[in-house]
């Protein structure tokens, strides 16, 4: 897709974007995002870069896409906080965007501020809140929830990538704060393209030959114990396999099949080869890799989790399970019943092309962008 040249005798409004957790989901959103809402527009991004950040993040962009470098600690540290404060503050006042964009929880709160700072509009889309999160004590996610608040009020607009996060964002902005929701989508011509271009692979004629698996970093969140439980108990219905996950882990059974980190189309392959998706996450925004998934026409087993309720609908694009019991019981009635695969699996296509196509959902960012520009030029 290429550039839509801005209005004659307008120049594009400049958007940098702001973000931390420059991988996985976080990548893939921003950079549908960048492919999806370009008229008018032109993207810069500041990020910080991660072990797990590809070493060719560029190519998932348009070409005329700037990067920026930053050092930006992970977890929290006052004395690399303010240093990327400043960092971010002096490469803004260079930069001088119409719109700073922040995504994720540690460049949400800087970029906020940074961009309160020099009096420009910002736009902050969590990705999912910090405080959601299980794998920390309660009084970090209280203070988690606390920096939500306080930089809800330095910003301009808190965009929400679902139902879930909408409502809790609702609590935490104050009256100055506009609340959008814009529901994560992906790009269909892209993913389309991608699946024309992968080799045929045979539906499975057989319970031995049924692929279940996740794809994604083997982090906490993912949740590996009952994804290794799920494997264990249904060992006998389907062959099982983690995208992502480190070839050599004591995390997962031996038979699970672990990948390593691979490069986006080569997760993308194969996810597209699987027969069925699990996703076991205790938290989590809205999953790309959930909606790639259902893309591919996948029926989806995940945890009756929020976020999850607003993708997946139970019953019709797959199933919900609130126990291990549960979704033991809902894997093994999809490896054993191929039509239900192929009813399911279709009917997730449809949800992704009705309510997730980024060509149609993000032109949402493209109205957000030009009306705090015009608020501003107004100003």
């Amino acid at each position: 897709m290429k550039n839509s040249a801005a209005p004659v005798g307008c120049a594009p409004i400049h958007v940098v974007h702001v973000v931390e957790s420059f991988a996985a989901g976080c990548l893939a959103a921003i950079a549908t995002l960048c492919h999806s809402a370009q008229e008018g527009l032109r993207h810069s991004i500041i990020h910080a870069t991660r072990p797990e950040t590809p070493k060719n993040f560029a190519e998932f962009f348009p070409g005329d896409v700037a990067f920026y470098s930053l050092p930006m600690a992970r977890s929290i540290s006052p004395v690399q906080d303010w240093r990327a404060f400043m960092g971010l503050r002096t490469l803004l006042a260079r930069l001088r965007p119409d719109v700073v964009h922040c995504h994720s929880s540690k460049a949400g709160f800087l970029g906020r501020w940074a961009a309160r700072s020099l009096d420009m509009p910002s736009v902050y889309t969590p990705h999912g809140f910090a405080f959601l999160r299980t794998d920390v004590r309660p009084w970090q996610r209280s203070c988690y929830k606390l920096a939500e608040w306080l930089a809800a009020r330095a910003g301009n607009a808190l965009v929400a990538c679902g139902r879930e996060e909408y409502e809790l964002a609702c609590r935490l902005a104050g009256k100055n704060c506009q609340l959008v929701c814009i529901p994560n989508a992906v790009n269909l011509q892209e993913m389309d393209a991608l699946r024309q271009s992968m080799p045929v692979v045979q539906p499975p004629q057989a319970l031995e030959h049924i692929r279940a698996g996740t794809c994604g970093r083997m982090e906490p969140q993912r949740n590996p114990r009952l994804f290794a439980e799920l494997a264990t108990a249904l060992k006998d219905a389907a062959s099982w396999t983690w995208i992502g996950a480190p070839s050599k882990t004591a995390a997962l059974p031996p038979h699970v099949k672990c990948s390593g980190w691979l490069s986006r189309s080569e997760a993308l392959t194969r996810l597209a080869q699987l027969d069925i998706y699990v996703h076991t996450s205790l938290w989590d925004g809205l999953s790309y890799a959930v909606l790639e998934a259902m893309t591919f026409g996948k029926p989806v087993v995940a945890t009756d989790i929020p976020a999850n309720r607003a993708i997946v609908e139970h019953g019709v694009t797959g199933f919900l399970g609130a126990s291990p019991q549960e979704m033991i019981a809902y894997v093994r009635l999809l490896a054993q019943d191929a039509a239900l695969r192929r009813k399911m699996g279709a009917a997730a296509r449809r949800r992704v092309e009705e309510h997730h196509d980024a060509a149609r959902n993000y032109q949402a960012y493209v109205n957000l962008y030009r009306s705090l520009a015009q608020k501003r030029n107004k100003a």
